[in-house]
């Protein structure tokens, strides 16, 4: 198994300025343990740089990103922005079982705090960067509903918009021929849009398409600035990388402690929430039921990372696109990328456990309500549904340890480490 090298002889119990007897045996950490508990600090999180976009830190940008992201104008109908379904009160989610933008959507809405993290992007990994992921939502008919030529004559048109876009990118192109540039046209399912879309001539398309990209990119500037701030589970690596006893047992209670040691030893859910975002950026089949529609009657199977792999490598934004700004253009992850595997089939991507209590409801599809359902989904593992399911162990673990689990994922919480003006729409901070 992977974590044998826990289990290390006693005498390397990490060292305390009080004497053990006087400190409660579960805040004594081995020396093994402790360089494992580490590698989940707060502080061990580097902010990686997207080449792909060379605007991300922008300040400019940022302030672009910002107002689109809460604009409801960037949609078919002007009542759907970004902020419809990652609210800043709900740590950047919505609180629903499944998105709803136009229409009742099919999975769960991931927070975007700390997304810039990740290497692929949506629960499938559709996408390989923060910027092409803004994209999907604002095409697609059951979410944004819109189409790229109405958000670039969005930003033609608006003093405001178009003031910022040329600060970052230069001059934006003149549009205002709508022969040309119909308000209305894009590679989408409304078929009046598709076609006015297949009636531009190439280098019309390349021009509004790449105001588009830039839109993405401004996104991804904003949702970039979202980090997580230090947890108490934090507070207590730094006070116990400190030897300082005091504040290890101020910042986290017997009981969090107990669920601590579970997390990283008995339940072994450090082998998948690994690293500071406490995720190993993967995909994983762990046999969540499926969906049940209105009638109580299982939906549609969701094949997950084994269309999502597809999808990203069809993606027109994608690592190997000419949108990417990046001229060396190495992509590695797609050069690698499992395809056609069985453990893609009903496989999700790992979601981060930073503020896990903020983001219920859980699972791809929200299945589970509760963080109590989620510990007993994988402490009894059901039947496998679909295809071939990673979880095959029982951890058998009590109700104290179960509550103890429950109470270590609570010392994660935090707040978002943003400026507080960028935690509300444009000009109400």
């Amino acid at each position: 198994m992977p974590l044998k090298f826990l289990f290390l002889p006693v005498c390397l119990v990490f060292s305390v300025n009080i004497p053990a007897a006087q400190l409660a045996p579960e805040h004594q950490w081995s020396a093994a343990e402790l360089s494992l508990l580490k590698t989940l600090w707060i502080k061990n999180l580097n902010q990686q740089v997207d080449n792909s976009n060379h605007v991300v830190n922008n300040s400019v940008a940022v302030d672009l990103g910002h107002r689109i992201f809460f604009d409801k104008r960037f949609s078919s109908n002007g009542n759907i922005a970004c902020a419809s379904c990652h609210h800043p009160d709900k740590y950047f989610t919505d609180g629903r079982k499944t998105a709803k933008g136009l229409s009742v959507l099919t999975r769960n809405a991931p927070t975007v705090v700390g997304s810039s993290h990740h290497t692929w992007f949506f629960l499938d990994g559709r996408s390989d960067s923060l910027w092409s992921q803004a994209l999907g939502p604002l095409e697609n008919e059951k979410e944004h509903g819109g189409n790229r030529s109405q958000y670039a004559h969005l930003v033609f048109n608006d003093p405001v918009l178009r003031n910022l876009y040329e600060k970052i990118f230069g001059s934006v192109p003149d549009i205002s021929d709508l022969k040309r540039f119909p308000v209305q046209a894009g590679p989408v399912k409304n078929k009046a849009a598709s076609n006015a879309w297949k009636a531009m001539n190439k280098k019309d398309k390349q021009i509004i398409s790449k105001i588009f990209v830039n839109i993405g990119k401004a996104i991804a500037a904003y949702e970039t600035k979202l980090q997580p701030a230090a947890s108490r589970f934090d507070n207590y690596i730094k006070a116990l990388l400190n030897n300082d006893t005091a504040e290890m047992q101020k910042q986290l209670s017997s009981d969090e402690v107990k669920g601590l040691r579970i997390f990283v030893s008995k339940a072994k859910c450090i082998v998948c929430h690994s690293g500071p975002m406490l995720t190993d950026k993967s995909f994983h089949n762990i046999s969540i039921p499926p969906r049940k529609g209105d009638t109580g009657k299982n939906l549609k199977h969701d094949w997950g990372r084994y269309t999502g792999a597809r999808q990203v490598l069809n993606s027109p934004f994608n690592c190997r696109s000419q949108y990417n700004d990046n001229k060396n253009r190495q992509c590695d992850e797609l050069e690698y990328i499992v395809m056609d595997r069985h453990e893609t089939q009903g496989a999700f991507k790992t979601p981060s456990l930073r503020n896990v209590s903020k983001t219920a409801p859980y699972m791809h599809a929200g299945q589970l309500e509760t963080l109590r359902e989620v510990i007993e989904h994988y402490d009894n593992p059901p039947p496998v549904i679909f295809r071939k399911s990673e979880l095959f162990l029982n951890f058998n673990l009590n109700t104290d340890e179960v509550l103890q689990l429950e109470a270590f994922l609570k010392t994660l919480d935090s707040p978002v480490n943003a400026p507080a003006r960028l935690l509300d729409p444009p000009g109400q901070n």
